[in-house]
Order: structure tokens, then sequence, then C-alpha cells
């Protein structure tokens, strides 16, 4: 294994590390409005494309060439949020009002207050709302209310924050 393979291994291993225990803030047009600590989803995928060649040989080829960038879902969970923003927002989003609905914002992964990873959403809306985990916290009178959200984003952009 080269340097380079090691260093890239550490710095994956550095990324992964600072992404344990954290809580994640979400943040959208510039306003907190949630904080979760559960993040899933936001794969990234490159569509391949097979592009056949005949040469004027008659030798052909085929070349895979990258298409179009679709981004999956994310899923925000375990949290406490502004459920009212939320439930507005995704109001807009089922009325069809799909233009104001669009939004950017940010999940932020934070460790002991601090932030290590970023995540920027353009044109994204919420496709899912769950507010009804409520859990009672033993031994006392507290209720934690949980709040699960999923967004679909039209592209994401990822930074790693070092310390």
């Amino acid at each position: 294994m080269g340097l380079l393979q090691r260093n890239k291994q550490v710095e994956n291993d550095v990324v992964r590390e600072s992404l344990l225990d954290c809580d994640f803030e979400l943040t959208v047009d510039g306003k907190v409005t949630g904080y979760f600590y559960n993040l899933q989803g936001g794969d990234i995928e490159v569509a391949v494309i097979k592009h056949d060649v005949v040469f004027g040989t008659g030798a052909f080829s085929s070349l895979l060439i990258p298409g179009a960038t679709s981004y999956a879902p994310i899923t925000l969970s375990r949290g406490f949020a502004n459920y009212v923003t939320l439930y507005s927002w995704l109001m807009e989003a089922s009325t069809g009002d799909i233009i104001q609905a669009r939004r950017s914002g940010t999940i932020e992964g934070r460790k002991y207050g601090v932030a290590v990873a970023r995540w920027n959403l353009f044109n994204a809306w919420p496709t899912k709302l769950v507010s009804y985990g409520f859990q009672s916290v033993s031994g006392t009178q507290a209720t934690v209310a949980r709040v699960t959200l999923t967004l679909v984003a039209e592209s994401i952009e990822y930074e790693h924050i070092s310390s």
C-alpha cells in the first residue's frame, strides 16, 4: 500500500470517527429548524451510460460515460424540532406549491457542540414527517417527543470540517 493510499485511509478513518456520536443540526433558509441524533441516506450516485462506438476500420467498442447524478432521500430522526415549521413546509409540497417548498439548507454534524461535517442541501423539500413518537423518561414525569423527517434534495455537497 502506497503512502497516498495509507493517507487516504487515515483521512477516511478520521472522517468516520469524527461522525460517531454526533448530533445533527438542520438549518433551513438560515434558521435552525431542528436537532437530531440519527442521520441516514443521502447516497450520491452517478448513472453509467453505455455508449457504443464504431470506428472507421469497422472495429467497435463500448464506452462508459457518466450520466445524471441522483441523490437518495435523507432521514433525520430521534430529534427535537420546530414541528410547526416542518409541518408547514411539508404542506407546501403536498399541496403542489413545490416552487415555494424547495429550499436550501444545511445539516451539520456536531460533536460536543463543535461542527465536524456539513451537508449543504439545494432545492430540498420534505417528503415525510413523523411526530408521534413519544417516550416517557424512566423515573421522572418528563415525556420526550421524537421527530423523524425525510428530505429530498436536487443537489447535496459535503464538507469535512477539520478541527
